[in-house]
Order: C-alpha cells, then sequence, then structure tokens
C-alpha cells in the first residue's frame, strides 16, 4: 500500500512538471519516399499553392423553351419570340406588411445561336437552337412596421434588390433558312506553322424589340401581426414566379 502511495505521488510530480510537445514539419508534408522520387518532388513543389481537392465545374441540363413565333424577314434575318418561366425564393432582410412598388429590368447576358450541321441522309439530323441566359433584377420598396396597435398600423418603406437568374434553350426548328457556315476569313498568325490557320467565328448579331415581364409573388411564411388587426399578417419568405416575353431579331452574317 505504501509502494502504491508513492508511486501515484511520483506519478503526479512527472504530471506536473510535464511540458507540451510542439509539433514541426514543413509544409507541405513530403514523405522520405517521396523525397526519393524527383517527379514527385517537382509536382510537390508546383502545387504549394493549389487546394488538395480538385474543383468540380458547374454543369446543368438547360430547359428547352418551344418558341411562340419565328419570322424570316430576310435571309439574314429572323424574329424569334419566347416566352421564359422561371422560378425563385429569396428573403427579405426584415418582416414585411406588404410591397409597395416594384420596379424589374432585364438583362440578357448570352444569346448565342448553334447552328447543326448539314444534314447527311441516313444519320439523325439536329436543328438549330438559341441559347439564352440573363437575368431579371427587381427592386422591391416594402413596408416594414414600426409601431402598431389593435386598430392602426404604423411603417417605413425598405428597399430590396434581387437578381433572379433566367435560361433557356429555343428550339428554332427546320423551317429557317440559316447561313450553314457561321466562320469567317482564315487569320494567319506568326506562331502558328503556314499550314494551320486560324478561322474567326461571326457570330450572330442580337437586338430586343419587345419585353414583358409578368409576376406572381407568394408569402411562404405569413403570420399573423400580434396585437395589431386581425386582417394584419407579416413575412419574410418570398416565392415569385416570373415569366419573361422577348422578342429578338437575330442578324447573320453573310460571308
Amino acid at each position: 500500500m505504501y509502494a502504491a502511495k508513492q508511486f501515484f505521488k511520483k506519478g503526479r510530480k512527472s504530471l506536473t512538471n510535464f511540458s507540451a510537445h510542439q509539433w514541426t514539419q514543413e509544409f507541405p508534408y513530403r514523405s522520405d519516399w517521396i523525397r526519393q522520387d524527383p517527379f514527385s518532388q517537382i509536382c510537390t513543389s508546383q502545387n504549394k499553392s493549389t487546394t488538395p481537392n480538385p474543383i468540380i465545374p458547374f454543369t446543368a441540363t438547360l430547359p428547352m423553351c418551344a418558341p411562340l413565333e419565328l419570322n424570316q424577314k430576310t435571309p439574314s434575318t429572323v424574329v424569334v419570340t419566347v416566352s421564359i418561366p422561371s422560378e425563385t425564393i429569396f428573403t427579405l432582410p426584415t418582416r414585411a406588411l406588404n410591397f409597395k412598388t416594384t420596379k424589374k429590368i432585364l438583362k440578357l447576358t448570352q444569346c448565342l445561336v448553334y447552328n447543326s450541321l448539314p444534314s447527311i441522309p441516313g444519320i439523325p439530323h439536329d436543328t438549330p437552337k438559341l441559347f439564352l441566359g440573363g437575368f431579371v433584377r427587381k427592386d422591391i420598396q416594402y413596408s416594414e412596421i414600426v409601431r402598431h396597435t389593435t386598430t392602426t398600423v404604423e411603417g417605413t418603406i425598405k428597399d430590396f434588390v434581387v437578381y433572379i437568374p433566367i435560361s433557356c434553350v429555343v428550339d428554332l426548328g427546320d423551317t429557317l433558312i440559316i447561313p450553314p457556315n457561321l466562320f469567317g476569313p482564315p487569320l494567319r498568325s506568326e506562331s502558328l506553322p503556314e499550314d494551320k490557320l486560324m478561322f474567326m467565328n461571326l457570330l450572330a448579331h442580337s437586338k430586343l424589340t419587345f419585353i414583358q415581364i409578368s409576376e406572381i409573388d407568394d408569402a411562404l411564411d405569413r403570420i399573423p401581426l400580434q396585437g395589431g388587426p386581425s386582417e394584419e399578417s407579416i413575412f419574410t419568405i418570398v416565392q415569385e414566379k416570373i415569366i419573361t416575353l422577348i422578342q429578338l431579331q437575330l442578324t447573320f452574317p453573310i460571308l
């Protein structure tokens, strides 16, 4: 028993005098087998500033939109009318009583025409596609409650801006006559051999001729205004459905 007590005392002293060990190693850490491999040393030194995990690219299946109207005015000009539906859910920074005014602006950031390859007998043939992308900038002015009674509500006006993305692919069908070759004359480059030529892609020019934006707003977390009039309620989460009707004039270069 006495020996056990003495051992416990010695152990407690050793714990008292214990100092934390500081672990040190170079960054990035390289094991011995990596040090012996010159190729591994080069790869490790080149990746000092990179993250260990690869970046996964974003991919998505784009929705198809059937055009409401396709009108070919001239051999190089096509008018396309399309309706793009979209939906978004956003949260206001404070609880709102209702929306006062909203202002919407459409911004197209992508308008690209993919012209299918010429048809070959016996092989499936695709149709030209119009890739559209952009966003609707919505500026919302809503009322925020400052004070209320059982019969009155007093508030102030807040401002909130939200960007709602839109995208679709328009099937241009097989009735339009679109120039099959949208590439310009070859350009020579000093850095390329004589038999290697660079081709400049001539994109179709697009012009917005008509815009109409319709919307339906629905509050998802609406609750009664405690202590206020029985007909009043407040909310923060909004689900919005938007129909963007646009008309584009596409002008194709003819070489």
